[in-house]
C-alpha cells in the first residue's frame, strides 16, 4: 500500500449553473458518494479539492474526529502583493498600497489591473481618483464566469447588497426582502462561499471590485 496525494483542481465545474453554490450536476452525484468514502475509509492517504465552490455536503463532514480542513483563500499581505507589482515594475507608484487593497491582494486582480496599467504607463495611476477600480476585459471574463453561476436568488440578494453601498445586517436584510428567512441564509452562506460577499460579524458588504462590476448590471 502507497500513500498518496490525489489533486482535483476546478472542482467548481462538477457543479450547476444557476444554483446556490456546490450542488451538483446531474449524474455528478456519484462524486459526493466517493468523496464520503474517502472520508469513511481507513487510509494514509490525502485529497485536495480546488475551485470556486466546494461540495454542499463537505461541512457537513468536517468535524472534531474528522480532519477535513476547508481553505478559503483570502488575498496576499502588503509584502507579497507588493512583489506582484514589482514584476511588473510598478512597485514605486504612488498609492500602491491604496492600489493592492482595492484589489483586496487578489493575485489574479492584482496581475491583471498591473498589466494595464504597464501597458498605459505608470503616470495612468496618477490621473485617476484614488478609488477609481479598473476591470481589465480578463477580469471582466472571470467574474463574468462566476456570475454566471449565480442562482436567481443570489443574484437579488447581491444587488440589494450592491444597492446599498455600505454593510447590511442581518436583520435589515430580513426586512428589506421579500425572500423567505430560511432562503436567505441559505443564499447568503452560497454567496460567503463564492467570496462574492464579505460577512464580518453580523455585517454583509460587497468587495469594491465585485461591487464596481455588478453595479454595470444592477445601477
Amino acid at each position: 500500500k502507497h500513500r498518496c496525494l490525489v489533486v482535483l483542481d476546478d472542482i467548481h465545474h462538477l457543479f450547476s449553473s444557476g444554483e446556490l453554490a456546490g450542488k451538483y450536476k446531474p449524474g455528478y452525484e456519484e462524486y459526493d458518494y466517493f468523496f464520503k468514502q474517502i472520508e469513511k475509509l481507513s487510509h494514509q492517504s490525502s485529497l485536495v479539492l480546488i475551485g470556486w465552490e466546494q461540495p454542499i455536503t463537505l461541512p457537513q463532514l468536517k468535524s472534531k474526529k474528522t480532519p477535513i480542513p476547508i481553505l478559503q483563500l483570502t488575498g496576499l499581505d502588503i509584502a507579497s502583493a507588493t512583489e506582484i507589482l514589482r514584476d511588473y515594475g510598478l512597485a514605486e507608484i504612488d498609492n500602491w498600497e491604496r492600489l493592492i487593497q482595492l484589489y483586496q491582494g487578489n493575485p489574479l486582480w492584482l496581475k491583471s489591473v498591473a498589466t494595464q496599467i504597464q501597458e498605459f504607463g505608470e503616470n495612468l495611476i496618477e490621473l485617476l481618483p484614488d478609488d477609481a477600480i479598473l476591470l481589465p476585459e480578463d477580469l471582466k471574463d472571470t467574474l463574468q464566469q462566476q456570475s454566471d453561476r449565480l442562482s436567481e436568488t443570489e443574484k437579488q440578494i447581491l444587488e440589494l447588497l450592491v444597492m446599498k453601498n455600505q454593510s447590511v445586517s442581518l436583520a435589515q436584510l430580513l426586512e428589506t426582502t421579500e425572500t423567505s428567512p430560511s432562503d436567505l441564509l441559505n443564499t447568503l452562506q452560497s454567496l460567503c462561499r463564492r467570496s462574492l460577499i464579505e460577512k464580518q460579524e453580523n455585517l454583509y458588504s460587497v468587495a469594491p471590485v465585485v461591487r464596481e462590476y455588478s453595479s454595470r448590471f444592477f445601477g
